[in-house]
């Protein structure tokens, strides 16, 4: 790595989230989903380009958490709210086992028992002894485990490069068996004609698993594409089965990042949160809609019950919502 990358950092979501300290260790992901979200923000990058790979300086992110006092994160730090692990790149892809940066800090945030909430699509790394001594009864780890669908061919075609989806409820259930704080479904990106008619299901895999929450975001569409991102909403669309541009321009508002609208969501939403409820899982909105429909206004679904991750931030909107 010819110089280090800089994270963590403060998400553009700061308003209205319970973990705005997101950290990721490596500038770029390998798996390389059609639906990745943060791919409009690095295409225009050199390092994304060029394929520059980056990964922190791990001394340098321990000496926010042992000096805090040096750091503009060191209020964050002390009041030891939970921090985002996985904001725009996956933590444990092909390249951390190369790098094994990710395994270093694993380290650390376990010798200081400090809080800190995953996301991830990773399964390698669960078969490998040295990730799953630490992982072991980690009571400030919470892992999200991010699926779209059962359908694994479809799932294929989406995110080639990823743990099958039944892969991925192995991990879950591996986290709880190993004995960390809690899990999550991340049932996001919601895309539909994919995730459907399957959210559900997925749903009452989450409970069989031992989940504690679902989160759930509907996919949004970047309208200010340029012909490499056009292209790519082209090969969702031929997975899908109808044109997802033509679909987002007219069942959404405004210009950008377009969400589709709030009553197209609806019964999605309501199906979702009543099983969650029938289930007792809770339920969490990360979408701009819907958010009142969140069981408590931390919508990565961390168990804020548990002592380690009860001090979220909640001066933010979601919680006012809530």
């Amino acid at each position: 790595m010819p110089n280090y990358y800089s994270s963590p950092r403060w998400t553009g979501e700061i308003l209205d989230c319970s973990m705005p300290m997101t950290f990721d260790t490596y500038n770029l992901c390998s798996y390389e989903c059609l639906y990745c979200f943060s791919y409009f923000q690095r295409m225009h990058y050199d390092d994304y380009v060029n394929n520059n790979i980056r990964g922190v300086d791990v001394e340098k992110v321990k000496n926010i958490f042992l000096h805090p006092e040096n750091s503009q994160f060191g209020p964050y730090v002390k009041a030891r709210i939970p921090m985002q692990w996985g904001g725009l790149s996956e933590p444990f892809d092909l390249r951390e086992r190369k790098f094994g940066k990710s395994l270093e800090l694993l380290k650390f945030f376990r010798e200081i028992d400090y809080p800190i909430s995953f996301s991830s699509k990773s399964i390698w790394h669960l078969k490998d002894d040295q990730y799953r001594a630490v992982l072991k009864g980690a009571k400030n780890f919470h892992v999200k485990v991010s699926i779209i669908t059962l359908d694994e061919k479809r799932a294929e075609l989406m995110e080639g490069k990823v743990p099958t989806p039944n892969e991925r409820f192995w991990a879950l259930e591996e986290y709880n068996k190993l004995g960390v704080a809690a899990t999550t479904l991340r049932l996001r990106p919601f895309i539909i004609g994919l995730t459907d008619p399957y959210h559900l299901d997925m749903i009452r895999r989450a409970k069989e698993v031992g989940c504690y929450s679902v989160s759930t975001e509907f996919f949004c569409l970047e309208s200010r594409a340029n012909g490499e991102l056009r292209q790519r909403y082209r090969d969702m669309s031929k997975i899908v089965g109808y044109d997802m541009w033509e679909f987002y321009q007219q069942f959404s508002r405004g210009s950008g990042y377009r969400r589709l609208s709030y009553e197209i969501k609806r019964p999605y939403i309501e199906a979702m949160q009543i099983l969650c409820a029938k289930l007792g899982l809770k339920f969490l909105v990360s979408d701009a809609h819907h958010k009142e429909r969140c069981d408590f206004g931390g919508c990565c679904g961390v168990p804020i019950e548990h002592p380690q991750f009860k001090n979220v931030a909640k001066c933010q909107f979601t919680w006012a919502i809530v």
